[in-house]
């Protein structure tokens, strides 16, 4: 248990914002480290309604830094997102297909709008290409998502410059894996290359079809394949959090190290809401917010998967109503590579030493948290302080990071 406790260590000090190495593994409650390892082999019993291991580890957080305050008389931490948003989303599209016959749209024209249908039948519009509707839903509101695009099912040629220009725009265009990808380095070499020499964009992001996933392997494959992050931890047939988490994190290896890759689990997919439950857009919205609700009390990650196909169809066309209400939460929003690129710049190692404490490269927007005894104040240099009795909030500028306390 020994790998299995430090991995323990470096995930709460990562998730929580803690300083590095000021975790003793050997004092974190034996029960949150096998609900962790068991989630991270992906355990039938990681399954939960709530983000109920999301909530074990802030539990174990709160304990964590109310002893070192007890012990140290100081403590800092590092909130989570951006100007420290209560919660983030990650706005996702995979895209399946990009055409139908018209013989399949007529057998599923109760989903689509009378005006829709006859703008596919006279051919004035193709329903499944809701690529650039989508983008000017999200440019609209100022919103940036990621689209995983399958390297071999469709032609991509004739979508290239779109997707070059998407990229230059700040959307995200990544790997939609192909049949096998999740299990074989061979084959998602091939489906890599693939999708580069067609777009001529090198993925770095990917979401495996069907969300096939194998705990003992796919993260292997997608490191070693040189991918920065997965987003394919999620349910299908049910709502609810498939491992219990809600935050990014670093993947163990198979010796209980952190893997570099980044892992943003799945929290809501649109074919749950419509093809499991057979939901109507009243419920699904309701659904919505009840999960979004979810992952705001834990100061979590909302990753949503939006099918590009479905936004013009029945359920899926609440999308837009969808975007409104993560907008008024004044929640961070970003793709899936924002997110993943925000999480690395935050886990650049907090170091304590004695009364300082340093980071050589905060991220600008980084807030932290300090909390003293016996009337310290901090002082800072590369971000300013906004202090309040025994607590102060500090805002980092970007670049090399000090707070001491006096």
């Amino acid at each position: 248990m020994a790998g299995e406790r430090q991995y323990a260590s470096s995930f709460l000090e990562e998730s929580v914002g803690l300083p590095r190495n000021s975790v003793d593994p050997g004092e974190i409650p034996g029960e949150f480290v096998d609900a962790l390892t068991e989630a991270m082999k992906g355990s039938e019993g990681a399954r939960s309604p709530e983000p109920l291991l999301e909530m074990k580890v802030q539990e174990v957080g709160k304990e964590i830094t109310q002893s070192i305050l007890d012990t140290q008389g100081t403590v800092v931490l590092k909130e989570r997102w951006p100007r420290a948003a209560k919660y983030a989303a990650c706005l996702t599209h995979d895209v399946d297909s990009l055409s139908r016959p018209i013989g399949h749209v007529l057998k599923r024209r109760a989903r689509f709008s009378a005006s829709d249908l006859v703008l596919a039948i006279t051919g004035l519009r193709n329903p499944y290409d809701n690529i650039s509707y989508v983008e000017a839903l999200e440019k609209e509101r100022n919103l940036r998502s990621s689209f995983y695009f399958l390297s071999c099912d469709y032609d991509l040629r004739p979508k290239a410059p779109q997707l070059r220009s998407m990229a230059n725009a700040g959307w995200d265009v990544g790997l939609h894996g192909d049949f096998g990808t999740h299990d074989s380095q061979e084959k998602m070499a091939e489906a890599l290359s693939r999708f580069h020499q067609v777009t001529g964009i090198s993925a770095v992001g990917v979401r495996e079809h069907y969300l096939r996933f194998d705990f003992a392997s796919t993260w292997k494959v997608m490191e070693d394949s040189g991918l920065r992050y997965d987003t394919t931890v999620g349910n299908t047939d049910k709502l609810g959090f498939r491992i219990g988490l809600c935050s990014p994190f670093h993947p163990p290896d198979e010796n209980w190290k952190p893997r570099g890759i980044v892992e943003l689990p799945l929290v809501l997919m649109d074919v749950t809401l419509w093809g499991y439950l057979s939901a109507t857009e009243a419920q699904g919205l309701s659904e919505f917010e009840r999960l979004k609700r979810s992952v705001e009390s834990v100061s979590g990650l909302f990753t949503i998967l939006w099918h590009q196909e479905a936004v013009r169809m029945k359920g899926g066309r609440i999308y837009p109503a969808l975007l409104d209400s993560l907008q008024r939460d004044g929640c961070f929003v970003g793709s899936g590579l924002a997110v993943a690129d925000w999480w690395q710049a935050r886990s650049e190692p907090l170091v304590r030493d004695g009364n300082v404490f340093r980071m050589e490269n905060a991220p600008e927007g980084l807030v932290l948290k300090s909390r003293s005894r016996n009337g310290r104040k901090p002082r800072v240099s590369g971000a300013e302080a906004e202090a309040d009795g025994d607590t102060a909030t500090i805002k980092s500028k970007g670049g090399p990071l000090e707070v001491v306390f006096q």
